[in-house]
């Protein structure tokens, strides 16, 4: 069984990105219409890890390149196609995401997975300070199925 390069970077454990995944897609499922087969539920998938000098979670969410216009919104185009003249209005997936993180318990979790972490490769008093620093949620978003025009590195609106 393969294992990934000791980098010194921290990775959240699969299953608990997992149950990340789980949570955005039930939100983006109740969210839309016709959730049954939605190609764009069944490509999310978690990425995370601490970065920023110890205390950044950096999110990765991997989904259909259109989840970033559904999470941002897009405002209307002068083209006005459309019931809604071109425009789509902002879902806010990503803002929803942390709330339900927070409230499940995951983000704790989390930094309780990085302080054992931690104490298995520092001393334990060089640990806590670490610990103790401000901690923030950080997202990026890859897009899947990107047509050629789309740009990678959209910035998700929290």
């Amino acid at each position: 069984m393969g294992r990934y390069a000791n980098t010194g970077e921290f990775n959240v454990l699969y299953p608990t990105r997992r149950r990340m995944a789980t949570i955005l897609k039930r939100i983006i499922r109740d969210d839309i219409l016709n959730p049954t087969g939605s190609t764009l539920i069944d490509s999310i998938r978690i990425n995370a890890k601490i970065t920023g000098g110890f205390e950044v979670l950096e999110i990765q969410i991997i989904a259909a390149y259109y989840f970033i216009y559904l999470n941002n919104g897009v405002p209307q185009t002068s083209n006005q196609y459309g019931p809604n003249n071109g425009s789509i209005v902002s879902r806010d997936f990503v803002e929803k995401f942390t709330y339900e993180l927070g409230s499940a318990g995951i983000t704790k979790e989390i930094y309780n997975q990085y302080f054992e972490w931690l104490t298995k490769r520092y001393k334990l008093l060089d640990a806590v300070v670490v610990a103790e620093k401000n901690q923030k949620l950080v997202y990026t978003f890859e897009a899947l199925f990107a047509p050629p025009e789309f740009i990678q590195g959209l910035p998700l609106r929290v």
